[in-house]
């Protein structure tokens, strides 16, 4: 991404009118522009981790439960247990996602 592709369109600050502003400008405006597309990139970044972590979690819960539906119909007196153990995993699952930012 260049300097100038977050420059909205028309702009006359676009390569041609930076080269209108002092040299102090110009470095301040480039400087500002690269801060801004760090911020994007980085927000892209932990939005693209969140979905990763969030996808697995629900793809371990589902298993986790289908897990539990078979044991519970194999060994009934473990359902509490069962229970307990994968909303354990659920909880800290969720708090994962939460604290992902």
């Amino acid at each position: 991404m260049t300097n100038t592709e977050l420059l909205p369109t028309g702009s006359s600050l676009g390569s041609r009118g930076l080269s209108g502003l002092s040299l102090g400008i110009q470095r301040q405006t480039r400087r500002e522009v690269e801060r801004v597309q760090s911020r994007a990139i980085i927000a892209k970044l932990t939005e693209d981790g969140r979905a990763f972590i969030t996808h697995t979690a629900l793809e371990h819960v589902g298993a986790l439960a289908a897990l539990e539906q078979h044991l519970i119909t194999v060994a009934p007196l473990g359902e509490a247990r069962y229970r307990e153990i994968v909303d354990s995993y659920t909880l800290g699952a969720s708090a994962a996602i939460r604290r992902w930012s």
